[in-house]
């Protein structure tokens, strides 16, 4: 929920879902609704609402995804129709996750567009924009980065790009649920939202109050679990989870790994590592600072040859 002041008060709020299917563990179904109302301080102000859906493929450390929105902007008591279309890919590598989206968005709100700071001209009837953007983000202890490029052209008038956008984005972590976030650059006007083109710099506290995932409980017991889950193309995902402070330094290693350390990834609320492994006899260990290997305690612990423990897996 967003409250803004400039030339009017402004509210605006998301709802977002996410759904995966239990038969196809890879796919996965967005959708949500969002709405704005223009001039909190008279009822004549008018309003925006959108909706969107989105579905997405998932696979160890890559996806793509493809999905379409719908919103209604009404100012002076005229509908005005805008609908998007947006197809994206992303991938991590270690710390650093990158994605790419193109989003194709027809609108006849020709008042938002008029109003942006490159109008090259104000189109009659509905226009066409288009946007690339790609994101980078990086992933450290207790920080979290990202920077965001959009390109625009279209709008029913130009060829080529005419418009650029740069945001800037932290996110640092108090603790395992609180996170203090800061960012600012320039939005290009979303028809599609009602949101104007602006520049602008917020920072917010971001507070993880729901935590109902049952893995989530089980590390909160346990400290450190593995879960194995099958893949159709055969073999298994095995997902280890260690809850630690945020600024430690967790590693996990066994059979997967040649028993070799893999530095572990800050996902949320925990640390979090995510393998695929042939089928057969597995086994796995995760340290803390440097300390001994110790089995994840929801598996069955093997002694090692060098005085440590690892937790065995089945993989069928």
């Amino acid at each position: 929920m967003t409250v803004a002041r400039d030339s009017i008060d402004t509210a605006q709020g998301l709802l977002a879902m996410r759904y995966q299917f239990a038969a196809r563990p890879h796919w996965h179904l967005e959708s949500g609704v969002a709405g704005a109302i223009f001039g909190l301080n008279r009822l004549t102000g008018g309003g925006n609402g959108a909706t969107f859906l989105r579905m997405q493929h998932e696979y160890r450390t890559r996806g793509v995804w493809m999905g379409g929105a719908g919103g209604v902007t009404n100012r002076t008591g005229t509908s005005l129709r805008s609908t998007a279309y947006d197809m994206g890919a992303w991938g991590a590598y270690k710390r650093t996750t990158a994605t790419f989206s193109a989003v194709s968005t027809r609108s006849l709100d020709t008042d938002l567009l008029s109003a942006s700071s490159l109008p090259s001209r104000r189109p009659v009837g509905s226009y066409v924009v288009r946007d690339g953007t790609l994101s980078v983000q990086q992933s450290l202890a207790a920080l979290d980065l990202a920077a965001i490029l959009t390109l625009r052209s279209g709008e029913g008038i130009a060829k080529g790009v005419n418009d650029r956008a740069v945001m800037l984005a932290a996110a640092f972590y108090l603790s395992p649920v609180v996170a203090l976030t800061v960012s600012g650059g320039r939005q290009l006007a979303d028809p599609l939202r009602a949101l104007p083109d602006a520049k602008f710099m917020a920072a917010s506290v971001r507070v993880l109050l729901l935590r109902r995932d049952p893995a989530v409980r089980q590390i909160e017991r346990y400290g450190a679990i593995a879960m194995v889950q099958a893949d159709p193309e055969g073999g298994a995902t095995m997902t280890i989870r260690v809850l630690a402070n945020s600024s430690a330094r967790v590693e996990a290693y066994g059979s997967f790994s040649a028993w070799q350390p893999v530095q572990m990834q800050w996902v949320l609320d925990a640390w979090e590592l995510r393998v695929h492994v042939p089928q057969g006899p597995q086994r796995v260990a995760v340290r803390i600072n440097g300390a001994q290997w110790r089995a994840p305690a929801n598996l069955t612990k093997v002694n090692d040859e060098f005085g440590g423990e690892a937790g065995l897996v089945v993989v069928p």
